[in-house]
């Protein structure tokens, strides 16, 4: 059943992974690059109303390396899970691939590897193709895998897929709508159906201010569900956002303050409020490296039952070529 899954992803990945390596193959035979070697470190705390915390660690070699949007590269990966006193470490490697357009990031962002945990081995990664069809057009196919992050699941080591397709179309000249459908396949033989959609309106262009209406769904199979994680037959969630861009101090700087309700649809129906901050920001620093912070807060429902459920992360990365 374990290697079934592993195999059945990387299948299904490896034509996409053949078209993606001719056309990036192609864009670099289009122009001479310089290229030299790296390293990449980085680090992600992550908490929740539970008291589950994971410390995940992350160190690459990179190789093919032109800037922070162009290279490849193998990867450690340990992370660290607790719990009122239990405690689990999963240990991983992963490949890298990044060829990304500076100004429309269209290309290539992967990273697809594995992890042992439980005795089980499980594929884990985050891979995304963009294009540009035209200008006010943009098309994304995404596949990704990861643990379900709960304790009891953790013990049982399942895992999931998940895979699917997002378009992005200006309306008009600060009106952009973006929508995207996925299906997400769990081990234990459960699966669910994504639908997620987006409305952006740059309200001050100028200042890098927008208004953000979001909204997202799934619907559960809850077949052969283990009780492991939290799982409704459906889930919904809308939320009223203020986004910003900004430059400053030589820092690019992106972010949101959102707030909206949740449905929960299982036996009966309940509502929540729903809270959403996010930050990132980047810098160069010493000519070429780049460093990287990010943290969230959001208070909604996730992986666990528990009713009033938050999670929140931090995480700190580090990208340095050698001359």
């Amino acid at each position: 059943m374990n290697i079934r899954h592993l195999l059945r992803a990387v299948s299904m990945a490896t034509p996409i992974v053949a078209m993606l390596a001719a056309t990036v193959q192609g864009a670099a035979q289009a122009q001479a690059i310089t290229q030299t070697t790296g390293v990449l470190a980085g680090g992600i705390v992550e908490t929740d109303a539970d008291h589950f915390t994971s410390l995940r660690l992350r160190a690459a070699g990179l190789t093919e390396f032109t800037s922070s949007l162009e290279y490849r590269g193998v990867a450690a990966l340990e992370t660290r899970y607790s719990q009122s006193g239990w405690n689990r470490n999963a240990a991983g490697v992963s490949l890298l691939w990044r060829s990304q357009d500076r100004e429309t990031l269209a290309g290539i962002n992967a990273e697809i590897g594995a992890v042992k945990v439980a005795g089980h081995l499980r594929p884990i990664g985050d891979v995304t193709w963009s294009l540009r069809p035209a200008p006010q057009t943009g098309i994304e196919l995404l596949a990704a895998a990861g643990l379900v992050e709960t304790q009891s699941a953790i013990k049982q080591g399942i895992g999931y897929t998940f895979w699917g397709a997002s378009l992005e179309q200006q309306l008009a000249t600060r009106l952009t709508a973006i929508g995207l459908v996925a299906s997400q396949q769990f081990t234990d033989g459960n699966h669910r159906t994504h639908v997620r959609g987006r409305l952006i309106w740059d309200v001050l262009p100028e200042q890098g201010v927008n208004l953000q209406a979001r909204w997202r769904g799934f619907r559960s199979g809850q077949d052969g569900v283990t009780g492991a994680y939290f799982d409704p037959e459906r889930y919904g969630q809308w939320l009223l956002m203020t986004g910003f861009r900004k430059r400053f101090s030589g820092w690019l700087a992106t972010g949101g303050l959102g707030a909206g309700r949740e449905t929960i649809q299982d036996i009966g129906t309940i509502t929540h409020p729903a809270y959403l901050a996010e930050l990132r920001a980047e810098k160069s620093i010493a000519g070429d490296a780049l460093v990287s912070v990010q943290t969230l807060y959001t208070r909604s429902a996730g992986f666990s039952n528990s009713p009033d459920y938050w999670f929140a992360t931090f995480g700190v990365s580090l990208i340095v070529p050698f001359k």
